[in-house]
């Protein structure tokens, strides 16, 4: 899409809209609490947020940060998660266009940063999330020009069915949990948005994984018991295999299959 269409910059707005809804999400979806009823509140005082604090972006600054009642701290990764899902609605539109591609990169960029900060938080990731969704791409699987359904249900099930087989394994050598079932659910939900290309995030997000991991566990000394949010590294890898996957597998096997 040109540069100079304003359908990009519209899609950031309605992002920044989304955004909001998300943090509430983040906040909810780890406590069992209805991301519906009641409206936004304070955490602190529990006070419902009228309307015009509660703009995104805009508020934060407004409020510099703190409630206006009882002057707790707001978290900046409310202003953050509104300004990401803004630019991924934006980046979509404009690299993808009007298209079903577009919309599907919003879907699947939306459900990532839910499930990237619901991991970072709490070490929890969401079946509202990660199972509920997963007929939606399979939906989507039906209308790409890159996957089948077929495909899609293929790499849900072997990759999520390995990664279990794999963490089954580690727990009865290791006698502890290396990963959770959070992370097998997820890797399903990858399957049916990517097909193939899941197995790319994977190797993505555990490349990730063990550089931050050596580096908290050895540089920062938090020890080896320290758990790891595997899920906020397959969010990543999702993003990046979703976007640049094709180039990424045409470039390898260029590289090391073909010469």
């Amino acid at each position: 899409m040109p540069w100079y269409s304003p359908f990009p910059v519209i899609a950031f707005f309605f992002g920044l809209i989304f955004g909001s809804f998300y943090n509430v999400c983040i906040y909810r979806l780890p406590r069992d609490e209805s991301i519906v009823k009641p409206r936004s509140f304070c955490p602190g005082c529990g006070k419902t947020i009228p309307w015009y604090e509660n703009i995104p972006l805009f508020s934060y600054l407004f409020l510099r940060g703190k409630c206006s009642t009882c002057g707790a701290t707001i978290s900046f990764r409310y202003f953050f998660v509104e300004f990401i899902t803004g630019l991924a609605f934006g980046f979509s539109v404009f690299h993808f266009g009007l298209s079903i591609k577009s919309a599907e990169f919003i879907v699947l960029s939306s459900l990532m940063i839910i499930l990237f900060f619901t991991d970072l938080d709490e070490r929890i990731l969401p079946d509202e999330i990660t199972l509920w969704f997963i007929p939606v791409g399979l939906v989507f699987a039906y209308f790409s020009m890159e996957r089948t359904v077929l495909e899609s249900i293929l790499v849900a099930v072997l990759g999520a069915g390995g990664l279990a087989l794999i963490a089954w394994i580690y727990f009865k050598v290791k006698k502890i949990e290396g990963m959770g079932m959070g992370d097998i659910k997820m890797l399903a939900l990858m399957g049916a948005f990517l097909g193939i290309k899941a197995f790319l995030a994977l190797l993505i997000a555990a490349i990730l994984g063990t550089i931050v991991g050596i580096f908290i566990i050895y540089v920062l000394k938090k020890g080896k018991r320290y758990e790891i949010p595997f899920g906020c590294f397959l969010s990543i890898g999702t993003l990046v295999a979703y976007i640049y996957g094709n180039e990424m597998l045409a470039w390898y096997v260029q590289r090391f299959i073909v010469h």
